[in-house]
């Protein structure tokens, strides 16, 4: 019987002024052990202003394939062999055995010589659920929010709280803790999916504290959440026209 599975990434383009937006598809298959590689442009990468097309995939209009992770997604996981490896997976609340690739999902591919990062489409639950992992962010750009951090601990329940103004995202949303403190926003690539499935009856979004690190983290590690929702039928989480592939 032949195994088959296929897990999905997406490349994001963090803009000079903070709004991060998807704009490629990176997509491994295994079939029988055997790993396989895709990478495609989205359409929105078409109409941003200042975004370098990515380091070894120079066709916007090209469908990449290989039996190997690109050089520009490899470079992105931490090696093995560093001693500071077990901290690393476990400021992600890992264990030292994780995939690699895996590891990068959970790590969101960020460093600090680009604006590129990745992440993970949302996993279908047992029960049917949707469910997905992230860093809160912006924590360092909120008063108090570093504070307001340390108060929370693992399994508390945080507010969505909508930020109409926010001058780089108007559907921006807050995470407030139990006691009302800021402690960072939604990422801009699942803005639209929480407000998406707020507007089906009974809706039941939750984000939860799923691990929090302490003050020696870096910022952007510092509170990883979890989205909690109903998949409504029909719905498909990440298929706005931004999310749409320029080859097919």
């Amino acid at each position: 019987m032949t195994e088959h599975t296929e897990r999905r990434l997406y490349a994001a383009w963090r803009h000079p002024e903070g709004l991060i937006r998807p704009v490629g598809m990176l997509t491994r298959r295994i079939v029988d052990s055997q790993e396989s590689y895709r990478f495609v442009y989205l359409k929105v990468a078409e109409q941003l202003d200042g975004f370098e097309l990515l380091p070894g995939l120079p066709d916007l209009h090209r469908i990449y394939e290989s039996d190997h992770l690109f050089p520009v997604f490899r470079n992105r996981q931490m090696p093995r062999r560093r001693p500071d490896y077990g901290d690393y997976l476990a400021r992600l609340d890992l264990d030292i055995d994780t995939d690699p690739f895996e590891v990068m999902a959970r790590s969101e591919g960020r460093r600090m010589t680009d604006r590129i990062e990745v992440f993970a489409h949302p996993d279908r639950t047992s029960d049917g659920g949707l469910t997905t992992l992230f860093f809160a962010r912006g924590i360092r750009h909120i008063d108090g929010a570093v504070a307001a951090v340390a108060e929370v601990a693992a399994g508390d329940a945080l507010d969505l709280v909508d930020e109409p103004d926010n001058p780089v995202n108007p559907r921006a949303v807050l995470l407030n803790s139990r006691t009302g403190g800021r402690v960072g926003w939604v990422p801009d690539y699942l803005v639209t999916t929480i407000h998406e499935l707020r507007e089906y009856p009974d809706a039941d979004v939750r984000i939860v504290a799923e691990h929090v690190n302490g003050p020696n983290a870096a910022p952007h590690m510092r509170l990883l959440c979890k989205l909690r929702a109903p998949w409504p039928d029909g719905y498909e989480p990440l298929s706005a026209p931004e999310f749409q592939p320029i080859a097919t």
